[in-house]
């Protein structure tokens, strides 16, 4: 190498070496808080809201970034947001070009206090807005936007409603957005929150990952760890555990107004317990779809009564009055289980098969009940009562007169009033389940060969359609309506039957479902208490074997 060329080389080693010197000292003097007002002012200024910076200020050069500590940012007086530490990085050289690109933020204990006031204007908006009609938004991009230990507080004044979500983390990479951000959103990223608050409603531990596609949605695994619904007004609670979802293919329609009407998706839905008042529901799985304001639930499985239900569920909202259908097949339900849900004594043990298809109409001026309508129907065949011996109780009666006919409808009424229940339209503690149900046992055991107890539901009004069982050498049978809207009982009638169908005995019982009334008589401990001993014979309307048929339905008369 000649002197020439290590001249050269020395006066550029020395060039670099000053040039990495005079960095150095500038980074070690250079304060960048002496322009926190400045700082303050621009941003300010491009977001039209007063920003202020409370705390220090950082830069690094390798790689750039700023920090800043303490901020606080108000509209109107009104504060919207808080940050513990924030920090940005940008592109170095785009700076030397008198540009800002800043290629990630990251934020720490983030508070976010959205309000929506009255007018429908929210408190983040200017007080005169410019017209965005006709414009597209320019293209953005992000190489990371990350949240950590962030809330957010939601309040909607003109309805009161607040949604809270506390202590949550967000992690969102290769963000990138042209106009719509909704509809052009891209980006891959989690979302990790403990607890989202509404007036009757806690979520616990949310978590998903998050795909997007040119505003295509994908959350995939979306985990829910409890959801808790509280009816204040029945004081009751409903709680779903360990849910997992899979959202695919979401995408919302119009962004101007974002509901369920206006939003699409498919998916799947499994929930392994769901809890509400002695109902016990587990492995609940199910396929989603979501169109034009109705969602599905289809292929619908679950574990309930002790039996396995199929069956599909449909809630639509795409109008201004919302609709539900369900149909569910429960196959081999247990009794016993199906009365710990009512919270009486195991009396009957055996399996069944349930079955209900029934569609409500919700009004805001109407009980949801009165809209119900549809079919519902409970059947098994060889059960076990173990209380009492029917037929020993029914052959006695004529000497005794101890037994109440009516007490055997609780049988057949508990079904439909238990659905009622189940949806959250009637309560069962106003219910009484008759003396079958609350007296000590009678002695003895018997058998019910077939049980049938089916109806049909209009506007909320159960009438008995087949209600009828057999024991070895008797049949009773019911007839009349349950109003399951005003709770009463409605003209019913249960009859001790002869081989013709013909009412050998009957008893009748009206008025409400908590204190009804027997004949003349009203009810002191259930449909009938001890205290009744009014069975009546019936006197035939045509002598001989002519009779007035009181049922005709698909249960038969025992041989003798």
């Amino acid at each position: 190498m000649n002197d020439k060329m290590k001249k050269v080389l020395l006066v550029l080693g020395s060039g670099a070496a000053a040039l990495v010197l005079a960095a150095v000292i500038f980074i070690l003097t250079f304060d960048i808080n002496s322009y926190r007002p400045r700082i303050e002012a621009a941003v300010s200024g491009a977001t039209g809201m007063d920003v202020r910076i409370n705390g220090k200020m950082g830069i690094s050069f390798f790689p750039f970034s700023i920090s800043a500590e303490d901020i606080h940012v108000s509209n109107r007086g009104d504060k919207i947001i808080s940050l513990e530490n924030l920090k940005l990085r940008a592109e170095l050289m785009s700076l030397l070009k008198k540009q800002l690109k800043v290629t990630s933020y990251e934020l720490v204990k983030p508070a976010f206090t959205i309000v929506k006031e009255t007018d429908g204007k929210y408190n983040f908006e200017n007080a005169e807005k410019k017209s965005t009609k006709g414009k597209t938004g320019a293209a953005f991009s992000l190489n990371e936007l990350k949240l950590s230990k962030g809330s957010l507080v939601y309040l909607d004044k003109k309805t009161g409603e607040k949604t809270e979500f506390k202590d949550f983390d967000l992690d969102v990479k290769d963000l990138s957005i042209a106009g719509d951000v909704i509809k052009n959103a891209s980006f891959t990223g989690s979302f990790d929150c403990k607890e989202v608050l509404q007036k009757n409603l806690r979520i616990e531990n949310l978590k998903s990952s998050i795909r997007a596609v040119r505003g295509i949605y994908n959350f995939e695994p979306l985990a829910i760890g409890s959801f808790v619904y509280f009816d204040k007004k029945a004081g009751e609670k409903t709680e779903l555990k360990e849910i997992n979802l899979a959202v695919k293919d979401l995408s919302v329609g119009d962004t101007s107004g974002v509901t369920i009407k206006n939003i699409a998706f498919t998916g799947n839905l499994d929930c392994k317990e769901v809890r509400k008042k002695g109902l016990n529901i587990d492995n609940v799985k199910s396929l989603m779809k979501a169109e034009k304001g109705v969602i599905y639930l289809t292929s619908l499985n679950m574990d309930i009564f002790g039996g396995k239900a199929e069956g599909d569920i449909t809630a639509d909202k795409s109008g201004a009055d919302a609709a539900y259908k369900i149909n569910l097949k429960v196959s081999k339900l247990d009794f016993e289980k199906l009365q710990e849900f009512f919270g009486t004594k195991n009396v009957i043990g055996g399996k069944g098969d349930l079955y209900a298809s029934l569609t409500m109409k919700e009004k805001e001026d109407r009980d949801m009940m009165s809209g119900m309508d549809g079919t519902f129907s409970l059947q098994g065949d060889n059960l076990v009562i173990y209380n009492m011996d029917l037929d020993t109780l029914l052959t006695k009666y004529e000497t005794s007169q101890k037994v109440n006919l009516v007490d055997l409808g609780a049988f057949f009424i508990a079904g439909p009033i238990g659905t009622a229940a189940m949806i959250g339209t009637v309560a069962l503690k106003g219910y009484r389940y008759g003396d079958v149900y609350s007296q000590q046992s009678r002695g003895g055991q018997g058998t019910i060969t077939q049980f049938i107890s089916h109806w049909n539901i209009r506007d909320g009004v159960a009438d008995a359609a087949d209600c009828a069982l057999a024991t070895r050498h008797n049949r009773v049978a019911l007839k009349g309506k349950l109003n399951l809207v005003s709770e009463r009982y409605d003209n019913v009638i249960v009859a001790l039957l002869d081989d013709k169908g013909c009412a050998k005995l009957k008893q009748s019982i009206r008025g409400p479902f908590g204190s009804p009334d027997v004949g003349a008589v009203s009810a002191v401990e259930s449909f009938a208490g001890p205290i009744f001993n009014i069975f009546r014979k019936t006197k035939r309307f045509v002598q001989g074997s002519r009779c007035e048929v009181f049922y005709n339905g698909s249960v038969q008369q025992p041989s003798k």
